[in-house]
C-alpha cells in the first residue's frame, strides 16, 4: 500500500515536525533565512520598537477620526475610492437589471 504526505501529515503535525505551512521543518533548518532570523536584534520584554510605538500614538491619538482614516493621506484616498466604484458597481448593476425587465 503507497502512502501519500497527506495521511502522514497529522503524525508529523503531533511530532512538531511540520512548519506553519505544511511543509517539513528539516527543509529548512540550515537556510539562510533562518539564520538572519535568529541574528535579530530582540527588544526587551514589554519595550516596543520604535516603528511600533510611533504606529501606536498615530493610531491611538485622540483626533476624532475613524480607525480606517487615522492612515494620512492614502487612506482617505482609499476610502473615497471604495465608496465611488461600489455606487458605481451598484448603478452598473441597476441599469442590467432595468435593461432585463424592460426589454
Amino acid at each position: 500500500m503507497q502512502r501519500n504526505c497527506f495521511s502522514l501529515r497529522p503524525f508529523l503535525r503531533e511530532a512538531g515536525e511540520l512548519g506553519v505551512f505544511g511543509t517539513p521543518i528539516r527543509l529548512f533548518r540550515n537556510s539562510a533565512a533562518l539564520k538572519s532570523a535568529a541574528a535579530a536584534p530582540k527588544t526587551a520584554p514589554g519595550k516596543l520598537p520604535p516603528k511600533m510605538a510611533k504606529l501606536r500614538k498615530q493610531f491611538q491619538a485622540d483626533n476624532d477620526l475613524p480607525i480606517f482614516l487615522k492612515g494620512g493621506s492614502m487612506d482617505n484616498i482609499l476610502y473615497r475610492l471604495t465608496w465611488v466604484l461600489s455606487f458605481l458597481g451598484i448603478a452598473g448593476d441597476l441599469w442590467l437589471w432595468a435593461g432585463y425587465i424592460i426589454a
